[in-house]
């Protein structure tokens, strides 16, 4: 068999981080992108500005998001203006049609979806080792957990960011009908980035059982947080410490424009919309993303979140010119699951027909996240009135590294880590679909996760002009075994030239660049 897949040399390694780097610093420089619509006003928001203000000048900004909030306050063609250089612990509902951009010089302006405790004052010792966040009240205890180990979690900490990203919290969970930690690849247990550890199934009685530096657990029945600190109280020892909260950092919605904005320290997703159109994210920072508890059934947690999300249907979806890194789950994803009927009936009024067209993620520079890219269509049955369509949809041009790599690669609850994330049996339609131009490489695990692998009878992604770089005969995708007809119980394929001619003899690979290459040197 001819060679296909090539070696990649340490040179060639090296350029693309060179790029990568070029690139993130491009976009962290960007200059501001905002058009005024007709009728539309500006708003500035500052640190230093006061919401008595109109907030219609630099020189009188408003000094919150309560305003821009509110409904009523912000109409179509408006423009929101927060100062480079400031730092909000707050959320913005975008309202429709309306652009949220930045003035003035210095850093993107940051909108945290976090708590600041970062003062000594903010901890309290308990027992040896232990530290309690004494402000015990920041959210309110959540219900008890029924007698079916089910619980909702409309409030949690879905990770600890210390020094702006150079440690990060190592959760800990427990299983409620023993006293136990819960095995990784169930609770998402994270490392702190320096010291990496197998709990397993310890005992857990309660937050004495911590013992590893930054270690952390959350009790949802009384809403108090627990951290390990063997060195002294955190706020001593950390400049920041960044408290990610459960919820989207933005909310959108339909005709948004996001340019300029640092998008931070969210546990659910960064920006997260349901059905829209008309909806633009450029020029962006998003970082330190995800990692909230989405439910607890059967006492199992489920943990999420991703960079920029849109649920549902989408026409006119643009991503673009963002360096998107730290994502418990996904980078820029588009997701629908179609007659996904639960026990608590948790998506009955999902609509039954979607339609996701016009979809443009590209330039973006992205890192470290659980899947840089995703694209998730999932209907069980196909009738008549219950089916997806996904067309015109390009991912292109995006450098992607590390994936698997960051803070919830290590002992995700889902174990599986993939450079694109697709669906699973699904019965959608792909029309016009491509993943093309883009370089792929560290990669922890695999290429891509999805059934629909052939673009024969329009079943999937046509995969063109791509450049990937991987361990020869290492993992390289989970597909369906009837992979040509995109069904099938998921079948691991090696990374190996066999492989690769069978997915070009399929129709879903054309014209890309396959390399092989040393497993990056920190992978454990």
């Amino acid at each position: 068999m001819e060679q296909i897949i090539r070696p990649a040399s340490n040179e060639m390694i090296k350029a693309l981080d060179a790029e990568f780097e070029a690139r993130k610093k491009k976009i962290l420089a960007t200059k501001s992108e905002w058009t005024l619509g007709e009728g539309g006003k500006v708003y500035y928001i500052a640190n230093g500005g006061s919401d008595e203000n109109d907030g219609l000048s630099e020189d009188k900004p408003l000094a919150s998001f309560a305003m821009i909030n509110e409904d009523g306050f912000l109409n179509k063609g408006d423009v929101v203006l927060m100062k480079r250089g400031d730092v909000w612990h707050e959320r913005i509902t975008a309202k429709p049609y309306v652009t949220y951009s930045a003035y003035g010089d210095g850093d993107k302006p940051k909108i945290c979806g976090s708590i600041d405790a970062s003062k000594p004052s903010d901890w309290k010792q308990w027992g040896e080792h232990p530290y309690v966040y004494k402000y015990t009240g920041f959210i309110a205890a959540n219900p008890a957990m029924d007698e079916n180990g089910n619980m909702s979690v409309p409030n949690d900490v879905g990770n600890i960011v210390f020094n702006h990203g150079e440690y990060f919290g190592a959760r800990i969970m427990k299983y409620e009908q023993r006293d136990i930690c819960i095995h990784r690849g169930y609770n998402g247990l994270t490392s702190n980035g320096k010291e990496f550890w197998y709990r397993g199934e310890d005992k857990f009685a309660d937050a004495n059982d911590l013992r590893h530096n930054l270690e952390y657990y959350f009790n949802h029945h009384t809403s108090e947080l627990f951290i390990c600190s063997l060195y002294g109280n955190p706020g001593e020892i950390f400049d920041s410490i960044e408290l990610c909260m459960k919820g989207n950092v933005i909310r959108g919605t339909s005709g948004v424009t996001l340019d300029n904005l640092a998008i931070l320290y969210g546990a659910s997703h960064g920006m997260g919309a349901g059905t829209a159109k008309d909806l633009i994210v450029r020029n962006c920072e998003v970082g330190w993303i995800g990692g909230s508890i989405q439910f607890i059934r059967n006492y199992w947690p489920t943990r999420f979140g991703n960079s920029i999300e849109i649920f549902g249907g989408c026409d006119n979806y643009q991503i673009y010119d963002n360096y998107i890194y730290q994502a418990f789950d996904c980078g820029p994803t588009i997701q629908w699951q179609g007659h996904l009927k639960t026990a608590d009936n948790e998506y009955q009024n999902q609509p039954e027909v979607v339609l996701e067209r016009d979809i443009m993620i590209h330039g973006n520079a992205i890192e470290r996240c659980d899947s840089p890219m995703e694209v998730w269509l999932t209907t069980w049955e196909k009738t008549e009135t219950s089916y997806a369509i996904l067309t015109n949809i390009r991912l292109y041009n995006n450098l992607c590294r590390y994936s698997g790599y960051g803070f919830g690669g290590y002992h995700h609850q889902k174990c599986d880590y993939n450079m694109f994330y697709g669906a699973g049996e699904t019965k959608a339609t792909y029309e016009n679909a491509y993943i093309e131009n883009n370089f792929m490489w560290y990669i922890r695990l695999y290429v891509h996760l999805a059934v629909p692998t052939s673009v024969k009878n329009g079943l999937g992604f046509n995969w063109r002009n791509n450049v990937i770089i991987k361990p020869y005969n290492s993992e390289f995708s989970m597909l369906g075994e009837d992979y040509e007809n995109a069904k099938g119980r998921f079948k691991l394929y090696p990374y190996n030239d066999e492989t690769i001619q069978m997915l070009i003899d399929g129709g879903c690979i054309s014209e890309n660049k396959f390399y092989h290459h040393m497993r990056y040197e920190n992978e454990r």
